[in-house]
Order: structure tokens, then C-alpha cells, then sequence
């Protein structure tokens, strides 16, 4: 076959070319826009003969019936190799399609994953130590009557859960104090908010001299502010 498969249009559309031309120009279809272009006006003039033989079947008789020199007929080609090569590509095609797709997907679930962690991570490290040394225990004492925990890390942080704690009631907050075992001295060290919990840093030194945690009822409009005697919570953390 020559560069391009207009002079080959008339035996491949005809059925006289051979099978190694037949796939030859389907190989070269593919990439060829003029060549496609040839394609596409011989399917034309194809399909105005189809017209021309039903509307005048006078004017293809006188042609048909014209004298022709006398040729062999051919067997018509084996298309199958073709259409299988055509297949093949296709079927190709849609397992790279799906390929990308299932990593697409993979990617997504990666991304979410991630997304996911690093906003629980954001989240720890808002309200609660990057490194977690101890869980305390905070039990109901005095006139408390629901527990509560603390969160204590090595390098100070304390975050405490005492969000079951009940309103304290109008002018009143729940204050955090470090003491001794005999309560002879205390230390406070914040407050817990609105939504029960707190998150606070306090030396290390500090921690170091004493041993428990407390949690207290305060007055705010106490005219003089000292630990009011009432807590809820007690704990010890060494």
C-alpha cells in the first residue's frame, strides 16, 4: 500500500483487497485525517448510489448493464483480525480507565484518612497533652457527687473532664487547686469553663510539691477571695 489508501479506497470498499491490506489501512486510519476524509466521502458517494438505485433504478440499470471487462471475483477479506485488534485496543483502554479510577479512589480514601487524623490531632492538641503520662482519677468528694478526670502529661499540660459536674449556680465557677495529702496547703492553678472541661499548663516544679487535685465552688462575689471550703472533686496524682 502506498503513503496514503486513496488509491486503495475503491478494493478495500469493494472487498477485492487483501487481508494485509485491509489491516494495513485500518492502521493507518487511525492516525491520518486525510485519509479519514477520503473515508468519509467515499461513505458518501456509497451512500448516494444506495439513494440513486431507489429513486432511479433506470439510470443504475443503464450503468450495470454496461460492458465491463470481465474480472475474477474475489473472496471478500477477512475483516476479523481487524475488529479484534479494535476490540483489543478498546478493551485495553477500559482497563487503564478503570485502573485510574480505582486509584483515584485509593488516593481518596488516602486523602480522607489523613484529613481525618490530622483533625483529631488538631483537635488533641487543643484540649489535651501531646504526651500523656498519667489519667487521675478525680472521685465525688465533699459535696460533689459525680466524678470526674485529669489528664496530666510530663511536661506540665493538665486537661480535666469534669464536664458532668452540675451548674454551680448564678456567680459561681468551679476552681482547680493542687494540695497536700493533709489539705494544709493549696494552690490554685485555673478554672474550668462553661463546658466542663479545662485545659491548663502548670510547672513542673510546682506539681512536684504537692500531691492531689481538688475542685472547689467559688463565689465570685465573695468581698474576700480565699478557697470557699466546699469542693466536689478530689484526686491524687502521685
Amino acid at each position: 500500500m502506498t503513503g496514503h489508501i486513496s488509491e486503495e479506497l475503491p478494493r478495500l470498499l469493494t472487498g477485492e483487497a487483501p487481508r494485509e491490506t485491509v489491516l494495513a489501512a485500518a492502521a493507518h486510519l487511525r492516525g491520518c485525517a486525510d485519509c479519514q476524509q477520503e473515508l468519509v466521502s467515499a461513505v458518501v458517494a456509497h451512500a448516494a448510489l444506495t439513494s440513486a438505485r431507489r429513486f432511479a433504478p433506470e439510470i443504475v440499470a443503464a450503468v450495470r448493464d454496461a460492458p465491463a471487462p470481465e474480472r475474477p471475483a474475489a473472496p471478500p477479506p477477512d475483516l476479523s483480525p481487524m475488529f479484534g485488534q479494535v476490540r483489543e485496543e478498546a478493551a485495553a483502554a477500559g482497563r487503564r480507565r478503570s485502573r485510574r479510577r480505582a486509584a483515584l479512589a485509593v488516593a481518596a480514601v488516602a486523602v480522607g484518612a489523613a484529613v481525618g487524623v490530622g483533625g483529631t490531632l488538631a483537635g488533641q492538641s487543643l484540649t489535651s497533652p501531646t504526651s500523656s503520662a498519667q489519667t487521675v482519677a478525680l472521685a465525688a468528694y465533699d459535696k460533689g457527687t459525680v466524678p470526674a478526670t485529669a489528664d496530666i502529661a510530663s511536661d506540665g499540660r493538665m486537661v480535666l473532664d469534669a464536664s458532668r459536674l452540675p451548674d454551680p449556680g448564678p456567680s459561681r465557677h468551679y476552681e482547680v487547686w493542687l494540695t497536700n495529702r493533709a489539705r494544709s496547703a493549696m494552690q490554685p492553678v485555673g478554672w474550668i469553663g462553661s463546658n466542663g472541661t479545662a485545659s491548663l499548663t502548670v510547672p513542673t516544679a510546682l506539681m512536684s510539691r504537692f500531691q492531689d487535685i481538688e475542685v472547689s465552688v467559688q463565689d465570685l462575689n465573695s468581698p474576700k477571695y480565699v478557697y470557699s471550703g466546699t469542693s466536689v472533686l478530689r484526686g491524687s496524682y502521685r
